[in-house]
């Protein structure tokens, strides 16, 4: 695989967590920047600046003239904004509420929805019409008492959402459908509960026009027939990544950095690279990554990807996340843009 030569060139000083496509003049990343730790002085960085041009010493004008800069780590307190791209023209945009955006995915052609959490919990949802060109903050509303390390995914405009009555992993989970109405999003009745407390949540429309819904924790569940039932039982560590599809088959990331894929009571453990953050079919392969590499699983297991990288700053991440549109592959995360239409070949792309 190979990378396009002046990749730097298209590097920009923002940091970002993920993104959705349709094509490369309309899509949407979601942004922050780094800034220097609270040991040296520093606040939150300027966003607004996240798409201008990054270099080595892009960084070093955030830092008090009275430290050290080799002694200078950075950090990324959390993510609130949403650089929005219409037909190659950017907008930035804060969401409302408090929280970081912990995911962001496109609903039809004209809507983005993002999900925001406060304290590692489902916190609560976002949605962008993009005729208001504006957020609307949706809260959760109906909830049953005294859930605690709640976990939420959109399955197509609805949410399903999990939770516990108690921090045990062994504790069972509540899992409800929540549907937007009336301001919020109102949880309208359960799905049952999951034997064990749930770490990763993901679902989707089915090919068959019925819910693919998956959940992780100590075991991997799918949700059929009107209940859950253990679908891999022996796991080496949590499951704290999910990825599902409408063919009903789900990727499956563990702690230990274990790739579990398949469907239903099919999954089996397929390799183990580091623990992944995102997962997309492309082609006929399937590519995962982690926070250091792209794999895409061939004949004898995962292989390296040769990716795009641009040495960050301190603790950020270098890699991003996977995903799809527009007839290309993409990856966002750290400082770049890249896309690949054929899993080979990455080209970077400019954010101004």
């Amino acid at each position: 695989m190979t990378v396009e030569t002046h990749s730097l060139k298209n590097a920009f000083r923002g940091v970002v967590h993920s993104g959705c496509f349709i094509d490369e003049r309309n899509l949407a990343l979601v942004v922050s920047h780094p800034h220097p730790d609270n040991d040296h002085g520093g606040g939150p960085g300027p966003v607004k600046e996240w798409s201008e041009p990054y270099d080595l010493d892009a960084l070093q004008q955030l830092i008090d003239s009275d430290f050290d800069p080799d002694d200078v780590r950075f950090e990324v307190d959390g993510f609130r904004h949403v650089a929005v791209c219409t037909e190659g023209r950017w907008t930035l945009e804060e969401l409302p509420g408090a929280g970081t955006i912990e995911a962001l995915c496109r609903q039809g052609a004209n809507s983005l929805g993002a999900l925001l959490s406060y304290g590692g919990s489902a916190f609560h949802a976002a949605i962008r019409e993009h005729s208001r060109g504006r957020w609307e903050a949706l809260e959760y509303k109906g909830l049953p008492a005294g859930l605690v390390e709640t976990r939420a995914c959109f399955s197509g405009a609805d949410l399903v959402l999990a939770g516990s009555a108690s921090y045990a992993l062994d504790a069972p989970s509540e899992v409800g459908l929540l549907v937007r109405g009336d301001g919020g999003m109102t949880w309208t009745h359960s799905l049952g509960q999951v034997p064990g407390r749930v770490l990763a949540l993901d679902s989707c429309p089915g090919e068959d026009g019925t819910r693919v819904l998956y959940a992780g924790g100590q075991g991997l569940w799918m949700h059929a027939a009107g209940g859950w039932r253990e679908v891999h039982s022996f796991l080496s560590s949590e499951v704290a990544y999910l990825r599902c599809f409408p063919s009903g088959d789900v990727v499956a990331g563990t702690t230990r950095g274990d790739v579990i894929a398949g469907k239903g009571a099919d999954c089996r453990v397929i390799g183990r690279v580091g623990p992944i953050h995102s997962a997309e079919r492309w082609g006929d392969s399937l590519y995962v990554a982690d926070p250091d590499r792209v794999y895409r699983l061939g004949p004898s297991g995962f292989e390296r990807c040769a990716i795009p990288l641009v040495d960050s700053v301190g603790r950020l991440p270098t890699v991003g996340r996977l995903s799809t549109g527009g007839g290309r592959l993409w990856l966002a995360g750290s400082h770049v843009l890249a896309s690949s239409v054929d899993g080979m070949t990455w080209t970077t792309h400019p954010v101004r």
